[in-house]
């Protein structure tokens, strides 16, 4: 059995604030509806159980539901902003780590100056293709950011060709 180590691409992005900043709107743009109405919809059933509760009588319950209310309600506020808070201040972006990429026919590996992934084209979860970047979705909040300019082998073109026939279903280009 040959096992084929070739190389395909290779891209080594620098992840600074103002490529971390670019994700973010992204980010926020393609997702922010959905988190929204998903909070919205969770708010009204709360509310709703908090009145049922209210109107049998169930005081005790309906105050545990209105502090769980409280607890949902500032979760959802805070936790993003302590999540992009944390990643600005957290050592890849602070000392403006470069990341690199490698990629396979089966994988690809991601390195930084402290360890080594690799990582099959099946665990992404979205893959978006913009003007300026590549965002390679590990989870709903967390992406690898490759940035078109700065691949060392192969070109982005390419690499879009790849990356679309590899992730065929999850792969989307945004203008």
């Amino acid at each position: 059995m040959v096992i084929n180590l070739k190389i395909l691409f290779e891209n080594k992005t620098k992840y600074d604030k103002a490529t971390y900043k670019r994700f973010l709107e992204f980010h926020y743009n393609k997702y922010h509806f959905s988190y929204v109405l998903f909070t919205i919809t969770i708010i009204f059933l709360i509310l709703l159980c908090i009145i049922l509760q209210i109107s049998y009588k169930y005081y005790f319950l309906a105050i545990i539901t209105c502090i769980a209310f409280t607890c949902f309600c500032l979760y959802r506020y805070f936790h993003p902003i302590s999540v992009v808070t944390k990643e600005l201040n957290g050592e890849t972006i602070k000392k403006e780590k470069s990341i690199t990429f490698k990629f396979y026919e089966k994988y690809f590996k991601v390195q930084d100056d402290l360890q080594l992934n690799t990582i099959k084209y099946f665990h992404l979860r979205k893959v978006f293709e913009t003007k300026y970047f590549f965002y390679l979705y590990i989870d709903r909040t967390h992406a690898f950011i490759i940035n078109k300019k700065d691949f060392l082998f192969g070109k982005s073109d390419d690499f879009s060709k790849f990356i679309k026939r590899k992730c065929f279903l999850k792969f989307k280009k945004v203008e």
